[in-house]
């Protein structure tokens, strides 16, 4: 795959992190709350959550819950399953959960699955082939993510031709750099509101953060 200079300039940020504080670490803001997590100035929140971005929740939800990950990442998939509960938790809630994607480098399989979630999202079950990467992460090579659309019913002539001609590239390059932007530096990555999230990755410590965003709207 050709890369643009917009990805490869994004590439080159993610590497330089990558060397400098290893994997899946990453640097707090100057600017926190008490508890380590940034605050993302108003001239940026914009980019926490297009319109088009994959989404589940309703639009005018009061609290919005923004996961930068990278199917690859093994702790992206140790915090799923938590994740999953949260949703079904909040699925009644005034919450918007939305998934952008950030695949590091160093994970030779995790820009093409964003390419084929993104394409899966053009056919209505993001959601779907999401799940089955980070339930099967083991296997996601591009024969993997052909089953697995397959097995979701998806249109394989178009899912092919999209894998095929990167026909998805440039939305997984926009949420890359909407990540550098908002000083995403590793994976996972969560945002509520327009408060990094800083706390233990439990049931418990999502709840309690997403009740508090909840409290403040009200």
């Amino acid at each position: 795959m050709e890369l643009t200079s917009d990805t490869k300039f994004v590439i080159s940020i993610l590497l330089a992190t990558v060397l400098v504080i290893g994997g899946g670490a990453y640097f707090t803001s100057k600017k926190s709350t008490s508890t380590g997590g940034r605050i993302i100035p108003d001239t940026l929140i914009s980019r926490l959550a297009p319109e088009d971005s994959a989404a589940n929740g309703p639009k005018d939800a009061k609290v919005t819950f923004v996961e930068f990950g990278d199917f690859q990442c093994p702790s992206c998939a140790s915090l799923h399953p938590t994740l999953k509960e949260i949703k079904e938790k909040y699925k009644d809630a005034s919450v918007r959960f939305v998934f952008r994607n950030y695949p590091l480098p160093q994970h030779e399989n995790a820009f093409l699955a964003a390419e084929a979630a993104v394409e899966a999202g053009k056919q209505h079950k993001f959601w779907e082939l999401h799940d089955m990467l980070f339930e099967n992460q083991a296997n996601i090579k591009k024969e993997n993510l052909q089953a697995y659309a397959e097995k979701l019913g998806l249109d394989m002539t178009g899912f092919n031709e999209a894998l095929e001609n990167h026909a998805n590239k440039s939305a997984v390059e926009r949420d890359m750099a909407d990540g550098v932007a908002l000083g995403v530096r590793g994976t996972p990555t969560l945002f509520i509101n327009n408060l990094e999230y800083k706390g233990k990755y439990t049931l418990d410590g999502l709840s309690a953060a997403i009740d508090s965003a909840l409290a403040a709207v009200q």
